[in-house]
């Protein structure tokens, strides 16, 4: 289980993560450096069942795929 606020390391910059739930859903919501607006992420399954990182509202797509490797390599690494 992940906890409600961790950090990770992107771009060389430790950022917080915050997670939350809506509709059974985790989402993370990252707080980026430099002002940026947060990004809001989650896992979402495509038509044929592959699962990948998105972000709420559409439109950070990539952002999403770089940092939501990060969120699961740190919940692998404390969920041992």
């Amino acid at each position: 289980m992940l906890p409600e606020k961790f950090e990770i390391v992107y771009n060389g910059n430790k950022v917080d993560v915050h997670t939350f739930s809506i509709d059974k859903q985790t989402l993370f919501r990252v707080m980026l450096p430099g002002g940026s607006a947060p990004l809001v992420l989650g896992r979402a399954t495509h038509n044929e069942g592959d699962k990948f990182w998105t972000s709420f509202p559409e439109g950070r797509q990539g952002l999403a795929e770089k940092i939501g490797p990060l969120i699961e390599q740190y919940y692998r690494a404390n969920n041992k």
